[in-house]
């Protein structure tokens, strides 16, 4: 939503005009990029008191449209807090999202005045309507860093393979080789994860197989982190690079606690959710 100077029948505060006086809707933004996700964080500061009482009264929101104009995604969040935090994957929108901010009435108000209105409405009142904007903040547009893969190329080092070896169970993890990182499934499991991994299940089974695998590849990376044979490897530096694109690097990973759990779930845009989410649609068709 774009907001243009435009006339209203009531007094709106904003940062262009001048309905309010000594009055102000200020936002501070947090956007940033971690792998497959866009992270937020909006943080409201508000100057007129009359406003903020609706707000506390429960007559009022803090809204804020996140959209891009490219894919036409578009998603609203609301809050009575002056902050508000969101996750969207990256996968929804293209190169740039746009972030209004305002305040939006959450029932009708009848007779609302302010003492900091502009001299020219001094002594009137104004009944207001459920949803109507009283007060727009400051607006911004981000450039969103995005990696242009499909998910099952990420990271491009991971290769699934056929298993013969059936000691080593459904599923085999082998990093001794220096271009690419082989995941072997038995062949009963590849097949199955062939067939319902490009269909129905999709991320289901991209979970099941790769974030257990890459857990255990960030593993052996912590524990060969000083060996300079492991660590020259091809997929070790392809792995390292997008760590530390995305704020990262191995020496904050530790195989004591959950970071490495942590990081393969954000590498992966939180598979477990999708996967559950997937199949939760899955069984309402049945």
């Amino acid at each position: 939503m774009r907001i243009k100077n435009r006339l209203s029948p009531y007094p709106i505060l904003d940062n262009f005009g001048d309905d309010y006086i000594n009055s102000s809707f200020l936002v501070d933004y947090e956007v940033s990029t971690q792998f497959a996700e866009v992270y937020g964080k909006l943080i409201f500061a508000l100057d007129n008191k009359d406003i903020q009482d609706l707000i506390v009264n429960g007559q009022a929101e803090y809204v804020a449209h996140v959209e891009c104009p490219s894919t036409c995604y578009r998603v609203a969040y609301s809050s009575n807090e002056p902050e508000i935090e969101f996750k969207m994957d990256v996968s929804n929108v293209s190169n740039v999202i746009e972030i209004r901010t305002f305040v939006t009435l959450k029932q009708d108000i009848i007779g609302f005045s302010s003492s900091k209105f502009h001299p020219d409405y001094e002594g009137q009142i104004f009944n207001l309507a459920a949803h109507q904007i009283i007060a727009i903040g400051t607006a911004k547009n981000f450039d969103i860093q995005k990696d242009d893969r499909d998910l099952d190329s990420l990271p491009s080092i991971l290769r699934i393979v056929k298993m013969e070896d059936k000691k080593k169970g459904s599923l085999s993890v082998d990093t001794d080789g220096d271009d690419h990182v082989v995941v072997g499934l038995s062949n009963e499991v590849f097949d199955l994860y062939a067939r319902l991994g490009k269909s129905t299940f999709k991320s289901t089974a991209f979970s099941l197989v790769l974030l257990p695998a890459l857990v255990i590849v960030l593993q052996r990376m912590c524990h060969n982190r000083d060996d300079e044979a492991y660590t020259s490897m091809h997929w070790y530096h392809v792995i390292q690079n997008m760590l530390k694109i995305n704020g990262y690097s191995i020496e904050d990973l530790s195989i004591e606690n959950d970071s490495l759990l942590t990081i393969c779930q954000s590498i992966f845009a939180d598979p477990i959710e999708r996967s559950f989410k997937e199949l939760d649609i899955c069984s309402e068709r049945m």
